[in-house]
């Protein structure tokens, strides 16, 4: 290992990472001594010292996420390709968040890399299996086949309102999102009248949308490193779901986590083993995440995001591994063997909690200039750039040797920033 961080240091590999929150791949990556650059949506303050050259979409449209996030796809694509024309001899590309569900934009990144002879290394999963890993109706039937429990779930267009299986309540979501996005708690006939209703064109979009279960229980996700073949488990992490303490818009919205997740023995296992299945049988490559909802000791899956999840630089503080050096050498055949090594021999050396503060109301430059000047703050808000109710407004990091310090720590800082934003 000191021999390839020696050699890297010497000559250094580069990496294009594309996504719509970059940042935490980026420091990584260059802790790990890769050249790195970036095509990333907000340009957080603490990108830019971890990064040789970027593309900031926000600056380049002079345009806020709200005027242009139905077309984000595109912009990050386009921007991509210009990218690549200006820097042909990069090495590697890592996509992480923000193209989950965008498949033919996936593709016109790749099909621009052929035409152009570009040397740079997909390190990302086919796209074949993602596309199977996001349809969520295909892996809870692959899960059902085998014996797994899955939440009952249906198209909306093949639901109706005298379906025995499936009980008020019970949640409308999207196909197509991440985060917690374009996902509704329906508690009554009422609310879900009306929210179709409020649906544009309705014939077309009934086709967008599932009908599922409500499962109440406590949110987990599973960290897995694969070769497409054989997978590892890097860790399993308490999913921060919708906590009002950190403003969050919404019932569902992700805004941390907790590493290592502390849960019952038998639990664990059983996500384990339902991870590696499915690893194994989509044929994912690199590091994905999977997430779940414990109840009576029982994981349901949820979600698969087969790319790197956000809770990615929680697992690296707790164990003390830089995951994304790790997420690199799983694509070489003839570092396979040594990923697994240093995984199988890693332990939690910590606990780790993420949290993402959202604002309670817009906020001016002096609101961030303090929020910026603390302790464990990341993805620090560029202090020129107006943030908005609702909006992220930066992501608190705080280790300590136990689970309890750990969660309460983080907490202390929200406290701090909440005094900040009154």
């Amino acid at each position: 290992m000191k021999i390839l961080i020696q050699l890297m240091s010497q000559n250094p590999e580069s990496v294009l990472v594309v996504g719509f929150n970059t940042r935490p791949l980026v420091y990584s990556l260059n802790k790990a001594g890769f050249e790195v650059y970036s095509i990333d949506f907000f340009g957080d303050l603490d990108l830019y010292p971890f990064v040789k050259d970027c593309l900031i979409i926000s600056d380049e449209l002079n345009a806020h996420y709200h005027d242009i996030k139905e077309n984000y796809a595109f912009y990050l694509v386009e921007f991509a390709l210009k990218f690549l024309q200006t820097h042909p001899k990069i090495n590697y590309l890592i996509i992480g968040s923000g193209l989950d569900d965008n498949f033919e934009e996936r593709e016109k990144i790749l099909e621009w890399i052929k035409i152009n002879n570009y040397l740079i290394s997909n390190l990302n999963n086919d796209i074949e299996s993602i596309r199977k890993a996001r349809d969520i109706l295909f892996v809870f039937e692959i899960l059902d086949t085998h014996g797994y429990k899955v939440p009952i779930t249906c198209s909306l267009t093949d639901w109706e309102i005298t379906t025995p299986n499936i009980k008020i309540p019970f949640v409308l979501k999207k196909k197509r999102g991440a985060g917690g996005m374009n996902v509704h708690k329906i508690e009554n006939m009422e609310k879900f009248t009306s929210l179709i209703s409020s649906m544009n064109n309705k014939t077309s979009q009934a086709s967008n949308w599932l009908i599922q279960e409500y499962i109440k229980g406590t949110p987990v996700s599973c960290t897995t490193i694969s070769n497409g073949k054989e997978c590892e488990i890097v860790s399993i992490n308490r999913q921060i779901i919708g906590e009002n303490f950190v403003y969050t818009p919404k019932e569902f919205i992700y805004c941390g986590n907790l590493v290592p997740a502390e849960i019952n023995e038998e639990d664990h296992e059983l996500i384990i083993e339902i991870s590696k299945f499915l690893v194994e049988k989509l044929e994912l490559k690199g590091i994905n995440g999977f997430d779940f909802v414990l109840k009576n000791h029982y994981p349901y899956l949820m979600e698969i995001n087969p790319r790197i999840p956000g809770s990615i630089r929680v697992s690296e503080t707790a164990l003390k591994l830089n995951l994304m050096n790790l997420h690199v050498q799983s694509f070489d055949k003839t570092r396979w063997k040594q990923v697994k090594k240093i995984i199988k021999n890693s332990d939690p050396q910590v606990f780790a909690t993420k949290l993402i503060i959202f604002a309670p109301k817009d906020l001016e430059p002096h609101h961030l200039k303090k929020i910026n000047e603390l302790n464990h703050v990341h993805d620090k808000t560029n202090i020129n750039k107006k943030v908005y109710r609702h909006e992220p407004v930066c992501t608190v990091l705080y280790e300590a040797t136990n689970f309890a310090d750990s969660y309460l720590g983080a907490l202390k800082i929200v406290d701090e920033i909440r005094k900040i934003m009154e």
